[in-house]
């Protein structure tokens, strides 16, 4: 909706994409999990959790390129986004967002309206999988990348290092 997307630009203030100080008015909005829509229930709704600001190159950078965004709430409530190269460099993402100069930013939430489920895919003949093709691939790479990024993150938290 427009408010969603007014919101996510307000909260972000700013492209997101590491070391651009585009403002988030002049960018495209982007969903950090792209939305699957040949099996939606993999995730990348449109809500203000899974969306954010990103300049018209970081937008195209992220889109066709290897790059891989992560967007969560820590601990602290703080929105975190980061990103991680094709050759595994983690770049954390700017350490603040207007969510910082507005804390009752983080109490508001946007969820995508209820749809109507989409219509079954009949497959007919010899019932053969539906055809892969490079996006699903990328996207199913996409999806594995955070997942064990997120257990690594959990597996850190849960086990500090000493110092």
């Amino acid at each position: 909706t427009t408010a969603c997307a007014d919101f996510v630009r307000v909260r972000d203030g700013y492209c997101t994409e590491p070391g651009c100080a585009g403002s988030s008015f002049d960018s495209d909005l982007d969903h950090v999990t792209e939305y699957d829509h040949t099996n939606p229930t993999q995730g990348g709704d449109t809500s203000s959790e899974n969306l954010n600001a990103k300049c018209r190159f970081g937008h195209l950078h992220k889109t066709f390129g290897d790059w891989i965004d992560v967007q969560y709430r820590d601990d602290d409530g703080h929105l975190v986004t980061e990103y991680r190269t094709p050759e595994g460099v983690v770049i954390p993402g700017d350490a603040e967002t207007l969510e910082d100069f507005f804390p009752n930013l983080r109490r508001i939430r946007y969820e995508q309206p209820p749809q109507a489920p989409p219509t079954p895919r009949v497959i007919t003949g010899d019932d053969a999988p539906p055809p892969t093709n490079r996006l699903a691939n990328k996207h199913a790479r996409r999806r594995a990348e955070r997942a064990r990024n997120k257990k690594q993150r959990l597996t850190d938290q849960a086990d500090p290092p000493p110092f």
